[in-house]
């Protein structure tokens, strides 16, 4: 099994995580197409008005 390097799981930011989470970040992590993109595999899979629990979302779903 090769080595892996010292740092290669070392963060940009070493603070701890406690100041990390502090402040929200409300930030989309795909872009303007992928979100329209899954708005509409949204709607062609689940039913207007269903209830669906998005373990995955963010601040927006």
């Amino acid at each position: 099994m090769p080595q892996v390097p010292e740092d290669a799981f070392r963060r940009t930011d070493e603070a701890p995580d406690e100041e990390f989470y502090l402040t929200p970040r409300l930030v989309t992590h795909i872009d303007d197409q992928a979100i329209a993109a899954v708005t509409q595999l949204y709607r062609e899979f689940f039913p207007p008005g269903g209830e669906i629990l998005d373990l995955m979302s963010s601040w927006v779903s």
